[in-house]
C-alpha cells in the first residue's frame, strides 16, 4: 500500500505535525495526526509492509485506500483512474440533464468586456424553433433516460425576448408532470428588465432562482457595464435585485480585472447597508477573460491582457483576498476545490441551444457555428462531437502531477485561447502548486466552522 500519486498534503497543519489529505480524484479530505503522518512517511519506505502495523492502524489504513488517498499499488491506481475518466466520458449526471437556452442574442448592455461581443445579432428564438427545442428535448430525455430537466434561459439578455420562457416553461412543466420527471428552470440576467409579476408568474412553472451581475460598487459597475446609450445600470439593477429577493432565490456574481477588484469590498458594504447581502442565495466574483475573435476568425483572440495579468501573480493573490473577503463576511464561499470536467468531452452533459437551435456543448463558444455539435432539427449530434470525444489531453499530462484528475490536462477553451486548437494540454501547474494547499486549507476551516453551527 502507498500514497495515491493524486493526494495533496499540507503538512504541519491544523497543528504541528499534523497533516491534511486531501485527493483530488475523490475530494476526500481527512485531518491526519501526527503518528497517522509518520506512518505514510513508513509507507514510503520499500521494506514496509502492511503486518508491520497493528489491527487498528491496518483499519485506518484502509478507510484511506477506500478514500482514494491510498492505494495498494500502481495497476490500482491507473484502474481508478481509467473508471474515472470514463465515467465522465460516458455517465456523468446520467439523471439530470441542464440545458442552456438563449431567448436572444439582443443585449441591452454594452459591457467592456462582452464574451458575445464577436456574435451579437438581432436574433431571437421564436415559436417554431421553441417548438422544435421542445421536441428535442422530449426526445433526449426520453432516449437517454434521464430523471431531471433543469433550463437555464440566458442571452444576450434573455428578458427582452421572454416570451419563449413562458411558452417552453409552460410546455415542459406540464409535460414533465405528467411523465414522472424534475422540472425546474433559472433565468441568468443582467437585471435590468427583472419584475416582481414576472418572477412571481414564473415562480408558478418552476422558476427555481435567477443569477445576476454587479461588478463592484456603483463607480466601477457602472464603467464595466452600462447602457447601450452610456447610462449607469447600478442603481437600477440594486432596486430590481430588492424587489425580489423575498420572492426567489437571487444569486449575484460578479466579475474582475485589476481596474475593478478594489471595488468589490465596497459593493459588499452597500449590500449589507442595504440589507441585501444576506438574503442572496450566492455570491461569487471571477476574473474577466480573453474572447474568441470575430466570427470569421475565432482565433484572433481578443482581450489578451486578461491572460498576461492572470498568468502572473495576479489570479493567485486575486482568489485568495476574495475569498477571505467573503469568509470574513459571514458568506458561505466555496473555496475552490473541485473537480471542473469538459463539457465537450462528454456524451451525456449539459448541452446550450442558441435562439436558432443551433446545440452547443460549451457556453464559450456559443455563436461560433464550426464548434457546434449539431441543430434540433436532427436527433443525433454531428461529426465535431465524436471530435471533441475523442480529446484525450489528460493522457498528455506528466505521471507525477496530483492535478490530473481535476483539470483533466485543462480547459478546452482555455487551451484554445492559449494553443489555437482544442487537443493540447493547457498546464497550469505552478498555479496549482501555489494555491491548492492555501484552498485545502480553507476548505477545512469551512467544513469545521459548518460542524460547530450545526
Amino acid at each position: 500500500m502507498k500514497l495515491s500519486r493524486y493526494t495533496l498534503l499540507v503538512d504541519d497543519y491544523p497543528q504541528k505535525g499534523e497533516c491534511i489529505a486531501y485527493h483530488t480524484r475523490t475530494q476526500a479530505m481527512v485531518r491526519l495526526n501526527s503518528q497517522m503522518r509518520g506512518i505514510l512517511r513508513r509507507l514510503a519506505s520499500v521494506d514496509c509492509l502492511l503486518s508491520d502495523f497493528s489491527p487498528g492502524v491496518r483499519d485506518e489504513l484502509s478507510l484511506l485506500n477506500e478514500m482514494g488517498i491510498l492505494v495498494d499499488d500502481e495497476l490500482q491506481e491507473r484502474q481508478r483512474l481509467d473508471d474515472f475518466f470514463r465515467q465522465i466520458k460516458y455517465e456523468p449526471n446520467i439523471l439530470e440533464f441542464e440545458v442552456t437556452l438563449l431567448t436572444t442574442y439582443k443585449c441591452n448592455f454594452r459591457c467592456v468586456y462582452c464574451f458575445e461581443e464577436s456574435v451579437k445579432d438581432d436574433i431571437s428564438l421564436d415559436k417554431q424553433r421553441s417548438d422544435m427545442i421542445i421536441r428535442w428535448l422530449i426526445n433526449r430525455i426520453h432516449r437517454r433516460g434521464y430523471r431531471r430537466l433543469f433550463l437555464v434561459f440566458y442571452g444576450g439578455e434573455p428578458l427582452l425576448n421572454a416570451e419563449p420562457i413562458d411558452y417552453i416553461g409552460r410546455i415542459l412543466k406540464h409535460w414533465a408532470a405528467r411523465n414522472g420527471v424534475a422540472f425546474n428552470f433559472g433565468i441568468i440576467t443582467n437585471g435590468s428588465l427583472i419584475k416582481p409579476q414576472l418572477i412571481d408568474r414564473w415562480r408558478e412553472i418552476g422558476l427555481d432562482s435567477i443569477r445576476v451581475c454587479i461588478d463592484g460598487d456603483r463607480e466601477a459597475h457602472n464603467k464595466k457595464r452600462p447602457f447601450i446609450n452610456g447610462a449607469g445600470t447600478f442603481d437600477l439593477i440594486i432596486e430590481n435585485v430588492r424587489r425580489v429577493v423575498d420572492r426567489v432565490k437571487v444569486g449575484v456574481v460578479g466579475n474582475f480585472d485589476k481596474e475593478n477588484l478594489g471595488s468589490i469590498p465596497g459593493l459588499l458594504d452597500y449590500l449589507e447597508q442595504q440589507e441585501l447581502l444576506y438574503k442572496l442565495d450566492t455570491i461569487d466574483f471571477s476574473p474577466i477573460v480573453s474572447r474568441l475573435g470575430g466570427k470569421d476568425n475565432p482565433a484572433a483572440i481578443e482581450l489578451g491582457e486578461c491572460l498576461s495579468f492572470f498568468a502572473r501573480d495576479g489570479m493567485f493573490d486575486a482568489t485568495m483576498w476574495l475569498r477571505r473577503e467573503l469568509i470574513a463576511r459571514g458568506i458561505d464561499a466555496n473555496p475552490g476545490m473541485a473537480i471542473n470536467s469538459c463539457p465537450l468531452i462528454m456524451e451525456d452533459g449539459g448541452v446550450a441551444i442558441d435562439p436558432e437551435g443551433v446545440i452547443y456543448k460549451c457556453n464559450s463558444f456559443l455563436g461560433y457555428p464550426e464548434f457546434s455539435v449539431g441543430n434540433v432539427r436532427e436527433d443525433d449530434f454531428n461529426y465535431r462531437h465524436r471530435e471533441f470525444m475523442e480529446i484525450e489531453a489528460w493522457r498528455r499530462c506528466p505521471d507525477d502531477c496530483p492535478y490530473v484528475p481535476m483539470c483533466q490536462g485543462g480547459c478546452r477553451f482555455f487551451c484554445y485561447l492559449e494553443n489555437k486548437n482544442l487537443t493540447d494540454i493547457c498546464c497550469k501547474r505552478g498555479y496549482f502548486d501555489r494555491i491548492c494547499p492555501e484552498l485545502i486549507k480553507l476548505d477545512y476551516q469551512r467544513e469545521i466552522s459548518k460542524r460547530e453551527n450545526q
